[in-house]
C-alpha cells in the first residue's frame, strides 16, 4: 500500500524533493483542512541507513515508535493535531543534517469519531489418551478515537475454563489514551514498572500512567492474585487431639487455597526517556489473611481413626460436612493452618536512562531493595519481644542500647509487618562488623542479600552493535509481583554483532558467565560459562541463505571432592560438564515452473561430564549426544494451491540408570495441502504425518489433519480444524482427537 501510495505521489507531482530525501506528504508550508496528517518520506537513494539510524518528532514530540520505517520508506498517521503552525524534524543517523520542515492545519477542528472491532468464538474438542478436554471462547476487540488524540481499547475474552479453584481465565481490559498526556488501563493489565519490581506480571485493577514534559508519573493499584477457597472435598486436614476432660476431638486446619493478593506500585521519573530518564520505584504487596474462610460452607472431611485415637460418635470412613461436626470438629486460626502462609513485601528501588548520539549509545542501570515478610500470622513484634530475638537478653535493652529507643514495629505495619519472619532480618552481611577481619563496608553493602542490581550498556556505531549487561539478584530478594525473575545469581554478558553488505552479512559473537557467589559464606560456587559465534549469511533471491550458530556451555558446581558417607558408601555430588551445541540452517527460493521454498535445518547437542573418577555402577551419567536434521519443502503452483513436504530425523544418546546407556531415534514426515476458491472465498487443508520411534521407547504413530476456511461474508468468516492421531507405543494403543471451531466477525 505504502509503495503505491509513493508512486501515486511521484505520478501526480506531489514529491518535493532536497537532497537525498523526497517529502511525500505533507509538503512544506502545504495547508492541512483535516488534523489527521499522514507523514510519508522517502529515502531510497540513500545507503547504509537502517530503520534504527530514523527518528521522527512533530513539534518536538517523538513519534518514531508510531511510524512505519523500512530501509528507503517512512510513513506515519497522526491525529489529534490542533489547528495551526506544525514542525517535523526528521533524523537519518548521525551522518546527515536533520530534515525539518513546516506545514499548517486550518480551521476549527471537527469532532470526528471512528471505531473497530472484532469478535471471535470457538470451541474445541480434545480427547487425549483417556484424557477428555471442552473449551469454549468468546473474545470481544474494540478499539476507537476522536480528534482531539482520544482513543480507547477494550478487550474482553470469556472462557468455559473459567472456575472458582483457579486465577481467573477471564479478562477484561479497557484502554483510554488522551495523546501522549495520559494512558488509563482498567482491569486485567500487564503492567511495565522496572525490571526488579513489575516486569509484565498480570494485574487486575488500575494503571495509570501520566506525561508533563520531564515529569513522568506511573501508579499500579491491584490484586496480583484473587482469593482460592479451594476444593470443597479437600478444603481441609484434621489431626485427632484430646481435651483437658480427655474427650477425642477432630483439630481441623484450612488447606489447599490461595490469599487474595494486593498490590501498590509506583514509579516517578524525571526527563522524557529522549536523552535521559530517571525513576524512583516503590512496591507495595500484601495477603490478605481475611480473604480465606475459616469456616466454608459446604467442605466436607472423610473421617478416619489413627494412631492417637477415635473421635466417638464418628464412623470410619464416612464423609462429613464440617459444619455438622458440632463438638467432635474444632476450627484452629489461621497460625496453625497446614497451606501456604501469608506474605508481606516491600521493594524500593531506582533506575536511570542516559542515550547520547540519537540513541546510538545507551546505558541503561537499576538497583533495588525488597523486604519480605514470609509469614505475617500474629502481626507485627512487640518491644520486649524484639529484646529477646536480637540479643537473646531480657534486660530492655538491644545490643547495649535502651529499648525505648527503638521504634515500635507496630507503628510502620501499614508499610511493612515485621516479625521473626522478615527476611533478610538483618540486611547487611554482619561479617562487614567483625572486629577481627571485618569485611569491607561496600562489599558487604553489594553483596547484600536482597539487593538486585543491573547495568547495561549499548553502542551502536561502525555497523557494530554491541551490548554490555550486568546483573545481580541476591538470595533473598523478593518481588510478589515479579515471580519468575532468577534469585541467587550473578550474570555477565557481552555480545556484538557486526554487519556488512548492507547487512548481507552478519557476524554475532557473545559471552555469558553466571554464578552465585554474591554472599562471603558461599563455599561451593556455581558457574556456567557459555561462548557463542553466529553468522548469517542473506546474499540475495539467486543464493541460498546461510545461517550458522555455535555455542559453547561449561557448568560447574563448585565441588571437587567426593562425600564419604560409611566407610562403603559415599555420593559424589559433583558437576562439571561441557556441552556443544550447533546449529546450521540453509533455505533457498527457486522459481522453476513453480515456486519452491527449500529449508534444510541441522541441530547437534552434545554434552560431556568432565569427571574422569567416576564409578559408573553407582553415578547416573549426565553425558547428551542428540543430532536433528529437518527438511522442508514448500511450492506454490499458478492454480490456488500451496503443497509442502517435511522430513525430520532425531537421534539421542542418553543415560538411562547407572552405567547404562540407551539410544533413541525418531522419523517424522509430513505433507500437507491447502487449495483456495478465490471467488467463493473458500479454502481446504489437509495433511498427512508418520512418525516412528525406535529405541529406549518403541511407538508409531499415524496422524490426519483436516481444515475449513470458508468467508461468508467480507466481515465474517468461520474456520475449522481437525486433528487425529492414532499412537502404538510399547504394543499398547492410544488415539488422539482435537477438533477446533472459530468464528470471526469484523466491523
Amino acid at each position: 500500500m505504502r509503495k503505491l501510495l509513493y508512486i501515486f505521489l511521484l505520478g501526480t507531482g506531489f514529491l518535493w524533493p532536497q537532497s537525498n530525501i523526497i517529502i511525500m506528504s505533507p509538503n512544506p508550508n502545504e495547508e492541512i483542512s483535516d488534523s489527521e496528517v499522514l507523514i510519508a518520506v522517502s529515502f531510497y537513494q540513500i545507503d547504509g541507513i537502517t530503520p534504527s539510524d530514523i527518528h521522527l518528532s512533530i513539534d518536538g514530540n517523538d513519534v518514531s515508535n508510531r511510524a512505519f520505517i523500512d530501509k528507503d520508506m517512512l510513513s506515519c498517521l497522526v491525529d489529534g493535531l490542533p489547528p495551526g503552525k506544525h514542525r517535523i524534524t526528521l533524523i537519518l543517523g548521525s551522518r546527515m543534517r536533520p530534515k525539518m520542515w513546516s506545514f499548517y492545519i486550518s480551521g476549527k477542528k471537527e469532532m470526528k469519531s471512528e471505531y473497530s472491532g472484532r469478535i471471535r468464538s470457538g470451541s474445541s474438542v480434545e480427547q487425549i489418551d483417556e484424557q477428555s478436554l471442552n473449551i469454549s471462547h468468546f473474545n470481544l476487540e474494540t478499539k476507537g478515537r476522536m480528534s482531539g488524540g482520544f482513543s480507547f481499547k477494550s478487550n474482553i475474552k470469556l472462557t468455559t475454563q473459567e472456575s472458582r479453584l483457579y486465577q481467573a481465565r477471564n479478562i477484561f481490559n479497557l484502554g483510554i489514551n488522551f495523546r501522549e498526556y495520559a494512558k488509563i488501563n482498567l482491569g486485567d493489565t500487564n503492567p511495565r514498572i522496572s525490571f526488579f519490581t513489575l516486569n509484565g506480571k498480570r494485574i487486575r485493577g488500575l494503571d495509570v500512567e501520566m506525561k508533563y514534559g520531564f515529569l513522568n508519573l506511573q501508579i499500579v493499584k491491584g490484586k496480583i492474585n484473587r482469593a482460592v477457597q479451594g476444593d470443597l472435598k479437600d478444603a481441609y486436614t484434621y489431626t485427632i487431639d484430646t481435651k483437658q476432660n480427655g474427650r477425642k476431638f477432630l483439630s481441623l486446619k484450612r488447606a489447599g487455597y490461595t490469599f487474595e493478593q494486593n498490590l501498590t506500585v509506583g514509579r516517578f521519573a524525571l526527563g522524557k526517556g529522549k536523552n535521559f530518564q530517571m525513576g524512583l520505584n516503590f512496591l507495595k504487596a500484601r495477603d490478605d489473611t481475611s480473604s480465606v474462610k475459616t469456616k466454608l460452607d459446604g467442605a466436607s472431611i472423610i473421617y478416619n481413626p489413627t494412631s492417637f485415637g477415635a473421635v466417638s460418635g464418628l464412623n470410619a470412613g464416612t464423609r462429613y460436612f464440617v459444619n455438622e461436626l458440632g463438638s467432635n470438629g474444632e476450627f484452629q486460626s489461621g497460625e496453625n493452618w497446614n497451606g501456604t502462609t501469608p506474605k508481606d513485601n516491600l521493594v524500593v528501588g531506582s533506575d536511570i536512562g542516559i542515550y547520547l548520539a540519537n540513541k546510538r549509545i545507551l546505558i541503561e542501570g537499576e538497583i533495588a531493595f525488597s523486604l519480605t515478610n514470609n509469614n505475617i500470622w500474629g502481626g507485627p513484634l512487640t518491644l520486649a519481644a524484639m529484646d529477646t530475638l536480637i540479643d537473646d537478653q531480657v534486660d530492655s535493652t538491644i545490643l547495649g542500647i535502651d529499648l525505648q529507643s527503638f521504634p515500635d514495629p507496630a507503628d510502620y505495619s501499614d508499610w511493612l509487618i515485621i516479625n521473626p519472619n522478615l527476611s533478610p532480618l538483618i540486611p547487611i552481611d554482619m561479617n562487614a562488623f567483625d572486629t577481627i577481619s571485618p569485611l569491607p563496608l561496600d562489599q558487604a553493602i553489594l553483596s547484600m542479600p536482597s539487593l538486585a542490581y543491573r547495568g547495561k550498556t549499548v553502542i551502536n556505531f561502525w555497523k557494530n552493535y554491541l551490548v554490555m549487561e550486568y546483573t545481580q539478584v541476591g538470595p533473598e530478594f523478593n518481588s510478589l509481583a515479579n515471580p519468575y525473575l532468577v534469585k541467587n545469581k550473578r550474570e555477565l554478558s557481552v555480545t556484538d554483532k557486526l554487519k556488512l553488505f548492507r547487512n548481507r552479512l552478519m557476524f554475532t559473537v557473545g559471552y555469558k558467565h553466571q554464578d552465585d557467589n554474591i554472599l562471603t559464606t558461599v563455599e561451593n560456587v556455581s558457574s556456567q560459562n557459555s561462548t557463542s559465534l553466529g553468522v548469517n549469511f542473506l546474499p540475495g533471491s539467486k543464493i541460498p541463505n546461510f545461517n550458522f550458530t555455535y555455542r559453547s556451555i561449561i557448568r560447574d558446581n563448585g565441588i571437587v571432592d567426593i562425600i564419604q558417607l560409611t566407610d562403603t558408601t559415599y555420593s559424589d555430588n559433583r558437576e562439571k560438564t561441557k556441552t556443544k551445541n550447533i546449529i546450521l540452517n540453509i533455505s533457498h527460493q527457486l522459481e522453476k515452473k513453480w515456486n519452491h521454498t527449500f529449508n534444510a535445518t541441522y541441530v547437534m547437542v552434545n554434552r560431556k561430564d568432565q569427571f574422569a573418577d567416576r564409578d559408573d555402577s553407582l553415578f547416573i551419567d549426565p553425558s547428551l549426544l542428540s543430532n536433528v536434521a529437518n527438511l522442508s519443502i514448500s511450492t506454490r503452483y499458478k492454480i490456488p494451491l500451496k503443497t509442502s513436504l517435511n522430513f525430520i530425523f532425531n537421534s539421542s544418546q542418553l543415560s538411562t540408570g547407572p552405567g547404562k546407556i540407551g539410544e533413541q531415534s525418531f522419523f517424522t514426515s509430513g505433507i500437507n495441502g491447502e487449495y483456495s476458491f478465490f471467488e467463493s472465498g473458500f479454502k481446504i487443508s489437509s495433511g498427512l504425518n508418520y512418525n516412528l520411534g525406535t529405541g529406549i521407547v518403541n511407538m508409531r504413530w499415524f496422524g490426519i489433519k483436516l481444515g475449513l476456511y470458508w468467508k461468508l461474508a467480507d466481515d465474517l468468516s468461520i474456520n475449522s480444524q481437525m486433528d487425529y492421531r492414532s499412537k502404538l507405543i510399547n504394543k499398547e494403543r492410544k488415539n488422539t482427537l482435537i477438533a477446533r471451531i472459530n468464528l470471526n466477525y469484523s466491523f
